[in-house]
């Protein structure tokens, strides 16, 4: 019975469609895309992702050059006309709007119009069009701001960690990191099924007992001892050798927010080979509730679970962790 509902959850996790009117934008989803602007030198990145089960596709941005950092967000909804409307805003303050329609080559953009902080508006017109299918060039003309003239070719760029929410059946959310390993499938299996494996990535202690063979007890804290207020247990619920394990946290640090939400969670690892001695490793966090404790489930492991699996992917580039190391880094800075 729990091989079937771990085969669910396997299933359940795949990427919800876009809704209809957004496919134009559907290449663009789920990667990231880096541009450089000529004239400053600046390196402007775009993630896009499907929002709200595919209803909205939001692109985060963000402009690095010069020890400064710009970033913005828009949010594309269908219009079911054929038009896409959109809303931008910036870490200035600044707002805009605009509709994109789909062409024969190209998703123009027509006139958007800017309000900056300070009151001043302008208005300027983008289109992009697709080149192959790792590139797309971005063109924006304005009468208003000549500085923002310019042609952009945007690449894709191969993600670390793919990042992703979706919707199970029962209306609770699924989140989904997802990372290829430079290393087979044997050792993968090894670092993230036992106690020893665990030592080499995630924590710098792991135990497990005979007492107990289906639990895994760890620490962040390099002194911490079994049993003790600082460590975290889950249990292994299913184990399909080389393929998936599925668990449950059944004990977190003393004063973990919303443990009570956390504990009828389920994770999920499943490993897949991808070819050249590689690995496709994917986590999914099944059953957090669309209520103010799942959401705020969801906004921590998010990005505690994507540095997670970028550890697991470092292990098997630079080697084991040196905890030692990492703890005195982290004191030197004084996090």
């Amino acid at each position: 019975m729990m091989i079937s509902v771990v085969a669910a959850l396997a299933l359940a996790a795949e990427a919800p469609p876009l809704r209809p009117g957004l496919e134009p934008l559907a290449f663009l989803v789920g990667h990231c895309w880096q541009g450089e602007f000529e004239r400053t030198g600046e390196r402007d990145m775009h993630c896009f992702e499907s929002v709200y089960d595919g209803q909205h596709v939001r692109d985060r941005h963000e402009v690095q050059g010069d020890g400064r950092t710009y970033r913005g967000e828009t949010l594309y909804s269908a219009e079911g006309d054929g038009r896409v409307a959109f809303t931008y805003w910036n870490s200035l303050g600044g707002v805009s709007r605009g509709t994109m329609r789909p062409g024969s080559d190209r998703l123009e953009f027509g006139d958007e119009a800017y309000a900056g902080p300070d009151g001043r508006r302008m208005t300027f017109s983008t289109h992009w069009r697709r080149v192959g299918a790792d590139s797309y060039e971005a063109v924006t003309v304005s009468s208003d701001a000549p500085s923002m003239n310019r042609t952009v070719r945007y690449r894709r760029v191969m993600q670390d960690v793919v990042v992703y929410e979706t919707l199970a059946l029962d209306g609770s959310r699924m989140l989904v990191h997802e990372t290829v390993i430079e290393a087979p499938l044997e050792a993968v299996w090894t670092a993230i099924s036992t106690a020893e494996g665990w030592r080499t990535w995630a924590v710098p202690v792991a135990w497990t007992s005979a007492a107990e063979p289906d639990v895994i007890e760890t620490s962040y804290s390099a002194t911490a001892q079994p049993g003790g207020p600082e460590t975290i247990r889950q249990r292994i619920l299913a184990s399909v050798p080389g393929r998936l394990i599925a668990f449950r946290t059944i004990k977190a640090p003393e004063r973990f927010p919303n443990f009570e939400t956390f504990r009828r969670t389920t994770g999920l690892f499943e490993l897949e080979p991808e070819g050249d001695g590689r690995t496709r490793v994917r986590l999914t966090g099944a059953g957090y509730p669309d209520d103010e404790a799942g959401r705020q489930l969801l906004a921590f492991f998010r990005e505690g679970n994507r540095i997670s699996l970028e550890r697991l992917r470092q292990r098997f580039v630079s080697g084991p962790i040196d905890w030692s190391l990492m703890s005195r880094t982290v004191a030197e800075r004084g996090e």
